[in-house]
């Protein structure tokens, strides 16, 4: 029985052959010696550094010997160490640490480490140069390893048979005449990154490259002999292929080419892969083929790559018919609001109002319809920070059962409007207060009951609040809270809180419902869940949205149950933070019975004498802050910019300060923290035209007690001076100054327009129902105030002063000065809306915007938008001098 296979002992003799040569060019002395040459340039290394040395050593120049040692030492890496050493043992010149090195021998011989030549003066020994190598790498195993040409010779029989049997194995191979694809051939076919394999008539492979063998995970050669199908061949479905169904089988029965037919396989990592085929036959001695060769190019990217493609058009496509659902959707909210705002702006302008009733309600369509115009654009705005993630929201102590009562109180007479009812429970404790933003959840539970009370039309809207993932009630856990314990109302703390702790919000309807297929997309921006429901109810289709994305910025999430015709109930959870010794409440105290809700129309605000500061750089702003407080008794001075205001202040005492923060000269921050420097601590607001989150923080850290935004909402205005200064609502009949006459206020601003001992000018007819609703662009534009005849003066200085700021802004766009440009337009976007001139806003934020941002081309269309507005702009005439 052989041991060793005939490649094995072919390798052998070979290396035995390469062997021999080696010894035999050793023992002629071919090879070279690399140690004797390293010993030789040792010694002619130490015999030219004697010669220098000898010199040196019997002038007795020390110094110049030391340096031509170090220099030795420094060019030579192999010399360790060098020194000049008398005949009496005294060493005359050193390098650092020779005496460390250098090991004394017997006699005078020298080492391949150690060298020693001698140095004479004349013909008497003077003493000897010693270099210290470093040692010879040179084996030593029993000595027969010394020779130096012996590892060479053991390399080459060792690496030659490894090398021999590798060869010849796959030579012979190769050489099998029962092989019928060249070798050539094969190792081209290795090179191709597509697949080949080429089988027999039996459909048995008889050839394979790599980049196959490599995507199945297994070496050509064990591919040979094996059948085609046997790998596993499936179609789009995942389904196994017959035999009969693979296209080499109809190549062979049809000796023709197929081709471009998809197959799948599963490769080596278990990753399903697409196959473009191509099957050729190949030709035999006979008529028929005698085999097939495949070629099988791996399309699964491409085939990836299409299916993502028909995904993204068919998404592209859906999202282009929801946006020109949206923005039909928008121009019609947009349009409705705009026609009453512009149509009833008209019937005033006209004097075509009968008496001071109607113009109270025309006033009060004008500015409902501006409210929901704000609301559609503060719903667009908000979504568009969301989705470029510039939306912030805050972490604050806050009490969610208050938010959700107010809320609910708010909308109730909407709800009594509809005649449905509108109610709110809690179940279980809750706590007194938890970690969140209020703005933020308020916002999110306006918009779900708000939603619900829209879709509801009989029934009602339930609005329940509970905490979820903790104990039901405080137990073990529970900490006292001034010596009470168990549940006391107000006096028991909060359980302390589970991992998953949350605070619930359930807002249930009777409403109409939701299809189960239109759940998801109830969420997404500019998708409804029904565009007859859109139309039929309005709205813009963002509430949904942007609340769900708000709720998980408070580490919830808000999720939806719903049945057609029978209602909706929307989940709101957010994360209340830590509840450690929180007091928990009872449901009874989170849900007090609601007061009974009066008509706040008819009701004035009524100060106590008081002195107030209006800072701001507008005069028309001071002038009408100014006019408005001291409607109410208010003692009012103004000061065109914060250093004025400085001034002011030191030299007299005032209640409050109404502070732009704005301005030339010193701005109203810096005015603000000059003003608390010097020890003033009475009240400042803040009069801004941002309105962005996070503001607030700015202001406050000025040192401001609060802020209002412009255009000023005068009702805002006086509920936000009437804290500090003890202001109070008192009924509309009961006067609050001798001159309060000329304007009764509500919660929706200015309700009439004229001073009641002027009766209204008898309305004239309207020419044609387009004359009471015109377009646009071509309808004069009135301020809110225009009814107001004190208003009057300002108006008309406001309207003079538009078009010198118009011309300042052309002239500084025209000159690239957009810190010039971007005040100006700062200017216009709060002094517009207060003096009335609300369309005047947008287009003077984006003008600030594109300044700030250096976009000119932005710049000159929102300006060109300002320019047209202004031509259209017109100040209540002056009245005529009495005769």
């Amino acid at each position: 029985m052989k041991r060793f296979s005939t490649v094995t002992h072919l390798a052998v003799g070979l290396a035995a052959l390469v062997t021999s040569l080696l010894l035999a060019a050793a023992f002629l002395g071919l090879l070279p010696d690399r140690v004797g040459a390293l010993r030789q340039g040792r010694t002619s290394l130490a015999e030219v550094a004697a010669a220098g040395a000898t010199a040196m050593a019997t002038r007795g120049d020390a110094q110049s010997l030391e340096a031509m040692l170090a220099f030795l030492r420094e060019r030579n890496s192999e010399v360790l160490s060098a020194a000049v050493r008398t005949h009496d043992g005294r060493l005359a010149a050193a390098t650092d640490g020779h005496d460390a090195r250098w090991q004394a021998l017997a006699d005078d011989r020298s080492t391949d480490e150690q060298v020693r030549v001698p140095i004479y003066a004349g013909r008497e020994r003077w003493g000897q140069l010693e270099l210290r190598f470093v040692p010879l790498d040179v084996p030593t195993l029993f000595g027969v390893l010394e020779i130096p040409w012996l590892g060479l010779v053991l390399f080459m029989a060792a690496t030659g048979f490894i090398a021999f049997h590798l060869y010849l194995r796959r030579m012979l191979r190769y050489l099998d005449p029962s092989r019928a694809v060249p070798a050539r051939v094969r190792a081209a076919l290795d090179t191709l990154a597509e697949g080949l394999v080429v089988m027999d008539r039996r459909q048995q492979i008889v050839l394979a490259n790599r980049s196959l063998a490599t995507l199945i995970g297994v070496e050509p050669d064990a591919l040979l002999g094996r059948p085609v199908a046997s790998l596993g061949w499936t179609d789009a479905a995942g389904a196994a292929l017959a035999v009969q169904d693979l296209p080499w089988t109809v190549a062979l029965a049809e000796s023709r080419v197929i081709r471009e037919t998809r197959l799948h396989l599963v490769d080596a990592h278990g990753v399903r892969r697409t196959f473009s085929t191509n099957c050729a036959p190949v030709g035999a001695s006979d008529a028929r083929p005698g085999g097939v060769l495949v070629s099988l190019d791996d399309v699964t990217r491409l085939e990836q790559n299409e299916i993502a493609l028909r995904q993204a058009k068919t998404e592209a496509e859906a999202a282009n018919r929801a946006k020109s659902e949206f923005l039909a959707n928008m121009s019609h909210e947009i349009r409705t609001p705009m026609n009453a705002v512009l149509g009833f702006t008209e019937l005033l302008r006209r004097g075509q109002a009968k008496d001071a009733e109607q113009v109270r309600r025309h006033l009060d369509t004008i500015h409902s319809s501006g409210r929901h115009l704000l609301e559609l654009i503060n719903d667009i705005l908000d979504l568009s920070k969301v989705e470029s993630g510039r939306m912030e929201v805050e972490r604050i102590d806050c009490e969610p059962h208050r938010i959700v009562a107010e809320v609910v109180k708010v909308l109730g007479v909407r709800a009594r409007e509809k005649g449905i009812a509108l109610e709110l429970a809690a179940e279980g404790w809750l706590p007194a207060r938890i970690a969140s933003d209020p703005a933020r959840l308020r916002q999110i539970v306006t918009n779900l009951v708000g939603n619900a009370i829209k879709f509801t039309e009989r029934g009602g809207v339930r609005v329940t609040l509970r905490m979820t993932g903790a104990p039901d009630a405080p137990g073990e856990d529970t900490a006292s809270v001034d010596g009470a314990t168990g549940i006391g109302a107000r006096e028991a703390a909060s359980p302390r809180p589970s991992r998953t702790t949350r605070y619930e919000i359930d807002v249930a309807d009777s409403g109409i419902g939701i299809a189960a297929d239109k759940l998801d997309s109830v969420f997404e921006a500019f998708v409804q869940a029904d565009t007859s429901v859109t139309r039929r109810f309005g709205g813009t289709g963002l509430g949904l949205s942007i609340s769900r994305k708000l709720a998980q910025a408070l580490g919830g999430d808000i999720q939806v149950r719903s049945e057609p015709g029978a209602g909706s109930v929307f989940t709101v959870t957010i994360d209340p933070g830590s509840l450690a010794g929180v007091p928990a409440i009872e449901p009874q105290d989170a849900c007090p019975p609601e007061p009974e809700l009066r008509d706040e129309a008819g009701f004035l605000w009524q100060f106590p004498r008081a002195r107030v500061l209006v800072v701001d750089d507008g005069a028309e702003n001071r002038e009408l802050v100014a006019l408005v407080l001291g409607e109410r008794g208010l003692d009012v001075d103004e000061a065109e910019n914060g250093a004025v205001a400085v001034e002011r202040a030191s030299r007299a005492d005032y209640d409050a300060v109404l502070m732009d923060m704005q301005m030339p000269v010193m701005d109203g921050y810096a005015a603000t923290r000059e003003l608390r420097r010097r020890g003033h601590a009475m009240p400042i607001l803040a009069l801004t035209a941002h309105a962005m989150k996070g503001f607030e923080r700015e202001v406050l850290a000025a040192g401001c007690t609060g802020y209002v935004t412009k255009p000023i909402d005068i009702d805002v205005l006086l509920a936000a001076l009437a804290k500090p200064l003890g202001g109070r609502r008192v009924p509309a009949s009961v006067p609050a100054a001798p001159s309060l006459a000329w304007a009764v206020e509500g919660p929706k601003g200015p309700a009439t327009a004229q001073p009641v001992t002027e009766p209204p000018p008898p309305p004239a007819p309207l020419a044609s129902a387009a004359e009471a609703l015109p377009s646009p662009e071509h309808t004069a534009l009135v301020s809110s105030y225009a009814g107001q005849a004190r208003m009057h003066s300002i108006l008309r200085r406001f309207v003079a002063r538009l078009g010198e700021q118009v011309a300042a802004m052309e002239t500084a766009l025209d000159h690239g000065d957009l810190g010039e440009l971007k005040s100006l337009a700062h200017w216009l976007k709060g002094a517009g809306g207060t003096m009335g001139y609300h369309a005047f806003t947008a287009p003077a934020k984006a003008l600030e915007d594109a300044a700030r941002t250096e976009d000119a081309a932005t710049a000159r269309k929102a300006l060109d938008e300002i320019r047209a507005l202004a031509a259209r702009t017109v100040a209540p005439e002056a009245a005529p001098a009495a005769s």
